[in-house]
């Protein structure tokens, strides 16, 4: 899923992305989520807007979606008048724009998922909004409106019952700690519960070994610990949480986060540890050092099978190592919604009117917490705008609630929730409420499949703050990213070779000849999506440097093996004098060492990966360095969509940018393409990324970078492609 917020603004260099979100979406306090000042269900937030400017800024689709529905605004003129102007000043706008958003947020069916975005009160709509029209993220739908007079609209998300399961992984209101998360769909920051009784110690047992010999405890827990891990531009962030024994459902943070407590650059040496750590296994244990856990087991198997993970981590009063790979441990991602970070299930109010009576927020009113943890809250409740519903939902205002105590004046009693506070209210007459309702159906619209039932609902900023680290792409958005990216783009359209339907087909298609210019491995496009999450390929600006890298290096991905005759892979052959000395510079470099290295180890892989040296380490990597330096071993990079893809992300991770300094190689920064990734968007980037996939400048101006900024713009939060070099997510 690629999302975005409903106002696109250019991100100031010190702010973090969530602090970004934030800023494109001020919520008016009155009109928050999930209730409103009068204590009403209120399924989304107000987003005011100043209508500063020469020109109205637009609302934009937060996703690629599809119009389910939409009305165009009534003019000024009858805004400001009744029904639609029931507050004393000026009036309500009546414009709204419904989308459905079909996307992926992981592997498999229950990757899946489906969500709706609904844009309400908006004074101007876009020619393209039309029923069943195909929208894209970034695309402007419209501009703000009123409310009351207020400048603000109205913006919601929500999915059914079917979807909520997929999208937080589970319906009730916490998480099941007694198992791991899931696996189909991970992201984000990964979290650990640790048990009462869990051991800390002085420091990790020498060769990564379970044995506790020669190393010293330094405390067990007595009570449940929740750590949370971020791996984000090289560094390891750790952070601990405990209960708060006062207050249930309240977890304080223990101390200050740890900061790569277990390494400099401890993210962007993955790879190196792997090795050292995990020699039976290395990729498997890249795996439990990235996530906590093998999540690849299709592919994956780590040796020995009890392989700790052994980290610095804070407890009640100090710091200790801890292996969080035991077995009693559980391990899940954002991907889970741990409800130590905040998030709860809400589905405890079945009553039919508007007002909340739920339980879970009314102790969380009690015991003062609710303010800070209401972003939170996924609440399951009638969809708001349905017109049929009105009287059951607001008939309350003329006659009272359960809990209100009625009077013959026509005066309504209650108590303020977790205080002795009584406050009254008039109740409404019959004609009072008429001219209510009149208000409430010129806004409402006939919801079709919602309008009856329940549906969940999310706090919109925290919604899309949470998926903007999930960046796992469908089929769309891999062809958002793959178009008009090929030099000789304009000659294969001639031919008719070049078009959406042909791209989609050569992203999923089983290895065969098709069309004469595309061959893979079969199911290329989720082998490549899982090698992008397996090796933290996660951020909009890795995502941009990896693609456009393999997508220069196979042509779009559609060739995955490197060709030509016979005589031209003479070039990587060793040539051997008398005294068996290999002339061939390029082929030592390669480590081809045997008549027919060349040809047996060309570029094979989605970073076409060369020369005997490169299978070997590669081989290491998966736990045997004879695995591809046999021919059929070889093939397999080509024969399997696993391994094509695997062998990329595995080049990706250990390349290391090399010098020579007194005749030596030497290490020239940390390892990892990513760090060089990370470093930015602009030419200079790109090339330093091009230097490592390929050692020079190969294709760089008629390809890479032009790759790059096309790639870079598809999932950006830029409108403007010109924008492309500047660094916005």
């Amino acid at each position: 899923m690629i999302i975005s917020p409903p106002f696109l603004r250019d991100k100031d260099a010190t702010q973090s992305d969530a602090d970004w979100v934030d800023a494109m979406m001020p919520v008016n306090s009155r009109r928050g989520y999930p209730l409103n000042a009068s204590e009403s269900w209120h399924g989304g937030i107000h987003i005011s807007h100043t209508d500063a400017g020469t020109r109205p800024e637009k609302v934009r689709a937060i996703a690629d979606g599809m119009v389910v529905s939409f009305h165009k605004p009534s003019p000024p003129y009858k805004r400001d008048q009744f029904p639609l102007k029931y507050a004393p000043i000026r009036g309500t706008d009546d414009g709204y724009v419904l989308l459905k958003h079909e996307t992926e947020i992981g592997s498999g069916e229950d990757g899946k998922v489906v969500f709706y975005s609904l844009y309400m009160h908006l004074k101007f709509l876009e020619a393209e909004i039309k029923a069943d029209a195909k929208i894209y993220r970034k695309d402007p739908l419209g501009s703000s409106g009123m409310t009351d007079g207020q400048n603000e609209f109205h913006f919601q998300i929500f999915c059914d019952d079917a979807n909520i399961s997929k999208l937080v992984g589970r319906k009730t209101k916490e998480l099941d700690i007694s198992k791991d998360g899931r696996t189909d769909v991970v992201y984000g920051d990964i979290h650990f519960y640790l048990p009462a009784g869990t051991t800390f110690y002085d420091k990790a047992p020498t060769n990564n070994s379970t044995s506790t010999t020669g190393i010293s405890e330094r405390y067990t827990s007595n009570a449940p610990l929740y750590v949370s891990m971020t791996l984000v531009k090289g560094n390891c962030t750790m952070v601990t949480r405990q209960k708060n024994p006062q207050i249930d459902g309240k977890y304080d943070l223990l101390g200050e986060p740890l900061i790569n407590a277990d390494g400099k650059d401890y993210e962007y040496n993955l790879y190196k540890t792997a090795m050292r750590n995990y020699k039976q296994s290395p990729s498997a244990g890249f795996e439990l050092l990235r996530f906590g856990r093998v999540i690849n087991t299709e592919h994956e198997t780590l040796v020995p099978a009890d392989a700790p993970l052994w980290m610095t981590v804070r407890y009640p009063g100090g710091t200790g190592v801890v292996n969080l790979a035991a077995p009693d441990v559980k391990k899940f991602s954002d991907a889970d919604f741990p409800h130590w970070t905040g998030w709860l299930l809400v589905d405890d109010d079945t009553d039919t009117h508007s007002q909340c009576s739920s339980a879970i927020i009314g102790k969380l009113q009690e015991e003062g917490s609710y303010e800070t943890q209401s972003n939170r809250l996924i609440c399951c409740l009638p969809f708001e705008w349905e017109k049929s519903t009105i009287d059951a939902r607001y008939k309350w205002l003329m006659t009272g609630l359960p809990w209100e105590q009625c009077t013959p004046e026509k005066t309504a009693i209650w108590t303020v929730p977790g205080t002795q506070e009584k406050k009254d209210r008039v109740l409404m007459n019959e004609e009072d409420y008429g001219k209510f309702k009149q208000h409430a159906e010129a806004l409402c619209f006939d919801a079709g499949a919602f309008s009856s039932g329940r549906l969940w609902h999310f706090h919109p900023v925290e919604f899309i703050s949470l998926f903007r680290k999930c960046n796992w792409l469908s089929e769309q958005d891999f062809i958002r990213t793959i178009r008009k990216t090929v030099k000789n783009e304009s000659s294969l359209r001639e031919e008719g070779r070049l078009t959406e339907k042909t791209v989609i087909e050569h992203l999923n298609q089983k290895k065969e000849k098709s069309t004469g210019v595309f061959i893979r491995p079969s199911e290329m496009r989720k082998s490549l999506a899982l090698t992008m999450r397996n090796f933290g390929v996660n951020s909009t600006i890795r995502l941009a440097h990896f693609l456009s890298q393999i997508y220069c290096e196979t042509g779009r991905v559609s060739e995955c093996e490197e060709k030509g005759k016979d005589s031209y892979f003479d070039k990587y052959e060793p040539e051997f004098d008398a005294k068996h000395y290999n002339k061939n510079e390029l082929a030592k470099k390669l480590g081809n060492d045997q008549i027919g290295d060349g040809i047996r180890f060309k570029g094979r892989g989605i970073i076409q990966l060369t020369g005997r040296t490169n299978y070997r380490v590669y081989g290491e990597y998966k736990g045997s360095s004879e695995k591809f330096i046999s021919s059929a071993g070889a093939e397999t990079l080509i024969s399997s969509s696993y391994y094509c893809c695997d062998a990329g992300g595995f080049y990706w991770i250990q390349k290391q940018r090399m010098k020579v300094q007194n005749k030596k190689l030497v290490n020239w920064g940390p390892l990892s393409i990513h760090y060089w990734a990370d470093q930015g968007t602009t030419y200079a980037e790109v090339k330093a990324v091009t230097k490592c996939v390929n050692g020079g400048s190969n294709g760089l101006d008629g390809s890479r970078w032009p790759c790059f900024e096309h790639a870079f713009y598809a999932l950006n939060d830029s409108v403007s492609p010109n924008d492309n070099v500047k660094f916005l997510g």
